[in-house]
């Protein structure tokens, strides 16, 4: 009888603490929150880099945000050809809220827009009140019919890029129109209520054509401050991708491209410290510098650096792919006016974020009580834990520990230094090439949220904040004066990118399951790119025989 009556309590406890161990709480501090993009195109990656919504870590965000969904016809649509789920597979929408069965306080949104959408579809679709209640409308059945619980509106951006004047008022009428709506529906259907947030700009010029700071605070739930891409390879210079405070050698509006100046900036005009999330990146900017002796910030650069392994991609580098190089023998230095390091190899240079920068914008956000972080992207952070040597999500992870009162919450845990500081890591894995490579564009398929060099005027210097899709609209060039019909190969091939045969600046992407065709998608390169056969990516006319 009494081991019976043992026998029942060991099972008792054993189901007690199964079930504890499927609903352990999230890592995040409860006062702030952690907003993680998810990209649905880094699946597409090599392997070693591939990114799919089971290598999300569930307990390390508070918000898991979808991007992109499309706009058709001034309504949501799912942009990749495996976002909703079919009678042959689970759906990425499908698979990203599963991440609620391991954390059930994770909230999922959806997010529509980006760089390469551009204006036109917003402008369109904010046009009216019937066009706006249209859009709405069904954007409330599209997230319902899904699982998310909340749209991010990542419009970039409203009074610019062909945008009129009036959008500013057409952009608010829209907030506020989603969320009296999504209150409306949630008193209806005894759901909670869906969220409604928006990514924004940290330049001055976007900010102030296209923000009025205080209606947006009033009807956001919160508000995503893309502050990194504030330097890049469209300058002539090397800077920071995402510095926490100005050099004292800026001058002019250059002064105003860190992360300081644009919290102070959405603050005085109205923001609520609580809805602002400082946007962190878990990526690096890179150039290829004109002299590999001048490597400090601000020196002249004679294009972006040299595409990584895994993204693939001139101009940036995720931080394993930043690990792997800083190992194989980079120097890494130190910027003590920014708080950020750097790292250089010849004339390859990059500029990015590592546990110790990311420790002191974390406890930065938290001395002025902002409601969070936010992160662009999670398949950026060594999620894998295989090249940094600091375990999976080192920056994720960072930021949630600081969050949390561990090392680097307070002013005084990390304290300044004098000067750049230089460490030059042992060879422990094998090096790349690094030869300069200054013929390619960042343009890629499939890589990152940013697609365009833009000139360095203070609008253009402080983005194109890396929201890409893959699917650019942009002119055609290059046209030939016969019709050539492409079909994609039965079988898959080793890179399934193919030029358009009848016109230079678009290409085809093949999409294959178990190596089987599945389907195709037309693609177009930017502006004043063609798709570079022999690279599989976009580049320049000039070296692309027959396409100047």
């Amino acid at each position: 009888m009494m081991f019976r009556v043992i026998a029942g309590l060991v099972i008792l406890l054993s189901f007690v603490d199964s079930s504890l161990g499927r609903n352990l709480p999230s890592d995040v501090n409860e006062k702030y929150k952690v907003v993680c993009y998810y990209t649905n195109w880094a699946q597409y990656r090599p392997n070693g880099g591939k990114f799919y919504p089971e290598n999300i870590n569930a307990n390390l965000c508070t918000h898991v945000v979808y991007a992109f969904a499309k706009m058709v016809n001034g309504r949501l649509a799912p942009f990749e050809w495996n976002d909703d789920s079919t009678s042959w597979s689970k759906g990425m929408y499908q698979r990203v809220n599963d991440l609620k069965k391991k954390n059930p306080s994770l909230k999922t949104l959806i997010a529509v827009g980006g760089w390469n959408m551009g204006s036109a579809p917003f402008t369109a679709m904010v046009a009216s009140p019937q066009s706006r209640k249209k859009f709405i409308d069904h954007a409330i059945r599209f997230l319902r019919n899904r699982g998310f619980d909340g749209l991010d509106i990542d419009w970039e951006y409203p009074g610019s890029r062909g945008s009129p004047v009036v959008d500013k008022q057409r952009f608010i009428a829209l907030i506020k129109e989603l969320r009296e709506a999504f209150e409306d529906e949630s008193s209806t259907s005894k759901h909670d209520r869906l969220l409604v947030t928006a990514a924004v700009p940290a330049g001055k010029g976007n900010i102030d054509r296209g923000y009025d700071i205080p209606a947006l605070t009033r009807y956001l739930d919160f508000i995503n401050l893309m502050a990194y891409d504030l330097h890049g390879s469209w300058e002539p210079f090397t800077g920071h991708n995402s510095p926490l405070y100005s050099r004292s050698d800026e001058t002019g509006n250059q002064k105003n491209l860190n992360q300081a100046w644009s919290v102070d900036y959405w603050l005085s005009k109205g923001a609520e410290r609580s809805k602002l999330i400082l946007g962190m990146a878990l990526y690096g900017r890179s150039f290829t510098l004109a002299n590999s002796a001048n490597f400090q910030l601000g020196k002249r650069t004679t294009g972006p650096g040299t595409a990584g392994q895994f993204t693939r991609q001139a101009g940036i580098l995720s931080y394993y792919e930043i690990c792997q190089k800083v190992s194989s023998g980079w120097t890494k230095r130190w910027h003590d006016e920014q708080r950020v390091p750097y790292a250089h190899r010849g004339k390859q240079w990059v500029g990015y974020d590592d546990p110790q920068s990311i420790a002191e914008k974390t406890a930065y956000l938290m001395r002025n009580n902002l409601g969070g972080a936010m992160v662009w992207a999670l398949d950026f952070d060594d999620f894998q834990g295989r090249y940094c040597n600091q375990g999976k999500y080192p920056l994720l992870k960072r930021i949630n520990s600081v969050l949390n009162g561990q090392s680097g919450g307070t002013s005084t845990t990390i304290r300044p230094t004098q000067g750049d500081r230089s460490t030059t890591f042992p060879a422990t894995i094998a090096s790349t090439s690094h030869k300069p490579n200054t013929s390619l564009l960042p343009v890629t398929p499939t890589l990152s949220r940013s697609s365009k060099l833009p000139s360095t005027t203070q609008e253009s210097t402080e983005r194109p904040t890396a929201q890409s899709t893959i699917e650019l609209t942009t002119p055609s060039i290059g046209t030939t004066t016969s019709r050539v019909r492409f079909e994609c190969p039965r079988f898959r091939q080793r890179a399934p990118l193919y030029p358009d045969p009848n016109n230079c600046s678009k290409y085809y992407q093949c999409v294959y399951i178990r190596n089987r065709y599945i389907r195709s998608f037309h693609r177009n390169c930017a502006p004043g790119t063609v798709f570079n056969p022999r690279r599989k990516l976009c580049d320049f006319p000039r070296n692309v025989r027959g396409c100047h």
